[in-house]
């Protein structure tokens, strides 16, 4: 198991050139027999039933830990696509946990808290990703690959050729990171016969995916044995470009938008193909040879830009957490501006804004929304918004999710979350803020120099004095060069 020590650019690159060895190390440790491992066995199945044994009880129940319970989902009308109503299409009883005590089978603890009894307070701050020292990037980006060829020993993945179908699926083995690949592609791929999803384009966007990171970021913990581990953030409004699409950090970019050799991200392969037929999730086409990641950034002339601090400020700005009919239709809307359907008050006549218009600006495997969380970039991005997802409740403590029959019923106030256990409520980590949660965000190092004013003229204007002073060092070096070259002529003639 990976133990988190200084690791030197130098070492970096050792690693890179062991890196076949270290993939086929991992790809073949043993496994032990986003679904529980123990709810995908035939007899929980027909039993509908996921209350795995904690300490040889039922959900830790003989340790005070929760209790094997009813869900209410289970009473719901049967939909047209099985993903609604999670997770009714698979267990009536799931594992109901108490205090502090989280996880499938109540044998973790709440985000927030550690120890034995989860009764210890626990907490990280995230940093701005081009903050982090070279021992901090070092170690993120080797959890990452290491969770990427690590098999999940507590989950397997679903998939499934048509999920009108009831019973149409079947469970595989996957990575860590694949299976957070897999939970978003799951939740964030339409319903059939319906625009909707679980993740997006409604209310629950912003909480579906806290929840979201604070699940990998476990995963993570529990994979590497860091319990510091955590997902730093990018802010995009702070460069004109992708920063951060350099081998130093995620991968420079080739011609053909694939991953320069010298990344080791170019070797990793995306899970998840996008289709739209009848609710694939995870089929792939030529599964023998699976895609690379693809970035193209600014290339697509549509979406060509980032977005801006003045972006940010005008959507913190919007009072109203939703609004009806609390979809991409929503106008005055916090949630709707944050995700980028409704358009920031600017002037370049964009099809999309904030959140969409980061995915669209990558140009590649993120374009895509269910796929995109393929590419590592993923994770910061969404940082990023929860950052300013938290910015706004801290000034908005009076605001409510939306209880509306508008909302779509997967998105629905007391709808639970797909696909995580413990059963969670889409309100249910409404008034709990970040700090509560175990993590909190430091400022960027580079503060701005005035509320809302866009640091990207600083970068630009830094490049330009670089270059400023470059112009009369280069004036003396070839002063000198002149001076010496006529010096030699002198003294060759006069030798003449």
């Amino acid at each position: 198991m990976y133990n988190p020590i200084s690791i030197s650019s130098t070492m970096l690159l050792s690693f890179q050139q062991i890196w076949p060895v270290f993939l086929l190390y991992l790809t073949h440790q043993s496994v032990e027999a986003q679904f529980p491992r123990p709810c995908t066995t035939p007899d929980a199945l027909q039993a509908r039933m996921c209350c795995p044994l904690w300490n040889d009880s039922p959900c830790g129940f003989s340790s005070g830990r929760g209790v094997c319970a009813p869900h209410p989902a289970r009473d719901l009308p049967k939909p047209e696509d099985y993903r609604v109503n999670w997770p009714r299409a698979f267990y009536d009883s799931v594992c109901t946990c108490w205090g502090n005590y989280d996880g499938f089978d109540c044998g973790q603890c709440l985000p927030g808290w550690k120890g034995p009894r989860c009764l210890q307070r626990h907490h990280v701050e995230r940093k701005e990703i081009t903050d982090l020292t070279e021992q901090e990037r070092n170690h993120f980006l080797l959890s990452l690959h290491q969770a990427k060829q690590s098999v999940s020993r507590r989950y397997m993945i679903l998939t499934s050729n048509d999920t009108t179908v009831d019973g149409n699926y079947a469970f595989h083995n996957a990575s860590v990171y694949d299976l957070y690949i897999w939970m978003h592609y799951y939740s964030a791929k339409s319903y059939a016969g319906s625009a909707n999803n679980a993740a997006h384009r409604g209310p629950a966007f912003t909480f579906w995916h806290r929840v979201f990171l604070l699940f990998i970021e476990r995963e993570i913990r529990e994979l590497t044995g860091n319990q510091y581990f955590y997902i730093p953030y990018w802010d995009w409004t702070r460069t004109n470009h992708c920063n951060i699409c350099t081998n130093k950090y995620f991968g420079g970019v080739g011609q053909d938008g694939r991953i320069d050799n010298a990344s080791l991200f170019s070797k990793w392969k995306t899970i998840c193909p996008f289709h739209e037929s009848l609710g694939i999730i995870c089929i792939h086409s030529d599964a023998s040879d699976p895609p690379h990641l693809i970035r193209n950034p600014g290339k697509d002339p549509v979406y060509k830009t980032l977005p801006t601090a003045e972006d940010v400020e005008d959507t913190i700005a919007t009072p109203l957490f939703d609004s009806p009919p609390f979809d991409t239709r929503s106008r005055n809307s916090f949630r709707n501006k944050l995700e980028g359907f409704e358009i920031t008050n600017d002037s370049r006549h964009l099809n999309a804004s904030m959140h969409n218009l980061v995915h669209r600006y990558l140009n590649g495997t993120m374009s895509l929304v269910p796929t995109a969380a393929n590419d590592p970039i993923f994770m910061l991005h969404h940082s990023f918004i929860d950052m300013l997802l938290e910015r706004w409740l801290q000034d908005h403590s009076d605001a409510t999710y939306p209880e509306s029959d508008q909302v779509h019923p997967a998105q629905r106030m007391q709808a639970f979350m797909a696909p995580f256990f413990p059963l969670r409520t889409n309100d249910y980590y409404w008034g709990r803020d970040t700090q509560s949660l175990g993590y909190s965000y430091k400022e960027h190092s580079l503060r701005r120099t005035s509320a809302g004013a866009n640091i990207r003229q600083a970068a630009e204007e830094s490049t330009t004095s670089e270059v400023q002073w470059q112009w009369p060092v280069l004036g003396v070096f070839a002063t000198v060069l002149v001076c010496i070259s006529v010096g030699a002529a002198i003294k060759c003639k006069g030798k003449n």
